[in-house]
């Protein structure tokens, strides 16, 4: 799971996990210590969304008006 998700994290990323699939939960723990050691901070994703005047790019990233 980490193979996978690791090379493309970058500042912002939303990791969505399922929680009946059956390795989500024994990877769980693995996954925050690697998020953590490569330097990124784990936050709800309303911590980061923009909720209020903005618009979307072409990527699908929301932008400050």
């Amino acid at each position: 799971m980490w193979n996978r998700i690791g090379p493309k994290l970058v500042n912002g990323s939303i990791i969505l996990m399922h929680s009946g699939t059956k390795h989500t939960a024994t990877s769980l723990d693995m996954l925050i210590t690697n998020i953590k050691e490569a330097g990124f901070e784990i936050v709800r994703v309303s911590d980061i969304i923009l909720t209020e005047k903005y618009t979307i790019d072409h990527t699908g990233t929301q932008q400050s008006n």
